[in-house]
């Protein structure tokens, strides 16, 4: 019994060893989250249609937003039309204000993955304000110029496929 006893409390130190070596591993991950860890203002979101037109991407052509990276791998990102218009009464507002506030704002909570080799990064929503993308995950190219991140990506609709482009700059 003793050295049964004796078998299971060694399998057990190994595994917590194994286990925070496996930890530690990956928290070895941390490194490729560097670059990406802090608080991001957004400066730039715009789209390229397929004629060539470029348009404001998804917020209006003033949208704000901040993206915050914690090198633990998580994110939240917030992005809005400053341009909503204010409810009459905040108390009640009309089911149009109400469509016209979601239409305006999008954000999300969760976490995120870089393979540095690809040069793509993906979101991977938790708690996010449209329930429908939960757990999908929200890939895009980025690259770093100077204090600027910038997220690049294609979108298929009715008219073809645009290019869209998200420029964040580091809050300092």
């Amino acid at each position: 019994m003793k050295a049964l006893l004796r078998v299971c409390c060694v399998v057990l130190l190994i595994s917590s060893g194994i286990a925070s070596g496996v930890a530690k591993g990956k928290n070895s991950s941390t490194a490729v989250f560097k670059p990406f860890v802090g608080t991001w203002r957004l400066v730039l979101s715009q789209e390229r249609l397929s004629d060539g037109t470029v348009r404001p991407y998804g917020f209006g052509p003033r949208a704000q937003g901040y993206l915050m990276y914690d090198a633990t791998g998580h994110v939240c990102a917030q992005v809005v039309n400053p341009d909503r218009p204010k409810w009459r009464n905040p108390d009640q507002p009309t089911p149009e204000e109400i469509r016209t506030a979601f239409d305006g704002f999008g954000g999300y909570c969760g976490t995120y993955t870089v393979d540095p080799g690809n040069g793509t990064m993906a979101h991977h929503p938790e708690v996010p304000f449209d329930p429908n993308i939960v757990g999908k995950p929200s890939p895009r190219n980025y690259r770093f110029e100077g204090n600027k991140l910038i997220y690049t990506g294609k979108e298929k609709h009715d008219g073809g496929e645009s290019e869209w482009k998200m420029v964040w700059e580091r809050v300092e």
